[in-house]
């Protein structure tokens, strides 16, 4: 599957029963070298990061730390999301309404990415429909390290990857993991210089699949975690896929099934991809990353009906071509 796809490295974690049954890797870590993926190899993990936030979100909520209801611009200083995140003044008065739980539930009105060179504005009044935005959850980024007083590496490292043994997770390049990161590939199959960025939680999470699955087992599978309730809950609609499928919870979206819903995430990145989802219920779950760009989600589906039985349409809705061993 991975030669047929140009896939070079898979990590991969399957739950059963609520705990972590498996967890393997798969191909190479780095094409020049043939160094093999091992499960320690720490993959880029994309937007796979925004549950994990939002997961820490809603604990410094239940902390009493800070209100999901509350706009943001309440809790910080003006100047200080002018400066470190608009770039310039407020261009539209109605980001005066962005809240929390707007940003988790990506009804902040926020696009996903602002155009570069031009003003921040709004695609839509907050809170009023769903529109999935990366720009939201760098706002929130912003207002918890603020609130938080450090780093958001250093947030996330105390309030979730040290208390779950996330031991090779992070949002940020650790020279200390240097020799475990594996090299990425963009959708054609060259090297993307692997080179250090600013953390952002909605996009620069690097990760394994065994880690990834110690955060779910952690949030999804024990019997009623309120975190479980919180990071599905106060679901929206959205247009992904046909209509009524897919919702959007405080965290992840939430697939609509005939057999009970199931809570997912994909990741699509010019030099990596993946997917998480499972279900509450049955206590089962997969989460796979590969190191190429977005054409590594053509190997979810046939990942999904293996992991935990699903025909998952989400793909076909993105149009993704689907994995076919014989082409």
């Amino acid at each position: 599957m991975l030669d047929s796809t140009a896939t070079p490295g898979l990590s991969i974690a399957l739950i059963e029963e609520g705990k972590v049954t498996w967890s393997e890797g798969f191909g190479v870590k780095n094409k020049d070298t043939e160094q093999a993926v091992a499960s320690s190899t720490i993959f880029r993990g994309a937007s796979l990061g925004k549950p994990l936030f939002a997961y820490a979100v809603l604990l410094w909520s239940r902390q009493g730390k800070i209100a999901l209801d509350i706009p943001l611009v309440n809790l910080v200083p003006r100047t200080y999301l002018e400066t470190g995140f608009l770039k310039g003044p407020l261009a539209d008065d109605q980001m005066k309404l962005i809240t929390a739980r707007m940003v988790l539930n990506h009804t902040s009105g926020l696009p996903n990415w602002r155009a570069e060179g031009k003003p921040l504005t709004l695609l839509f009044p907050p809170g009023s429909r769903y529109s999935y935005s990366g720009e939201g959850y760098y706002l929130l980024q912003l207002v918890i390290e603020y609130l938080a007083k450090q780093p958001i590496d250093s947030f996330m490292k105390q309030l979730v990857f040290d208390p779950l043994a996330m031991n090779h997770t992070s949002y940020a390049y650790q020279p200390k993991d240097a020799s475990h990161y594996a090299r990425s590939y963009d959708r054609t199959g060259k090297v993307v210089v692997d080179e250090p960025e600013p953390a952002n939680v909605a996009h620069t999470l690097r990760t394994t699949a065994e880690d990834y699955a110690k955060f779910i087992v952690e949030t999804m599978m024990k019997p009623e975690p309120a975190s479980t309730k919180a990071l599905i809950s106060s679901p929206v609609k959205t247009d992904i896929c046909q209509p009524g499928r897919v919702s959007w919870g405080t965290g992840f979206a939430i697939q609509h099934t005939p057999t009970g819903d199931l809570f997912c995430q994909w990741a699509k990145s010019p030099s990596a991809s993946g997917y998480v989802i499972g279900s509450v219920e049955r206590r089962t779950a997969v989460v796979y990353f590969v190191n190429i760009a977005n054409q590594g989600l053509r190997i979810a589906e046939r990942i999904v009906k293996l992991g935990i039985n699903y025909e998952d349409p989400l793909f076909g809705c993105f149009g993704v071509r689907p994995y076919n061993a014989g082409q």
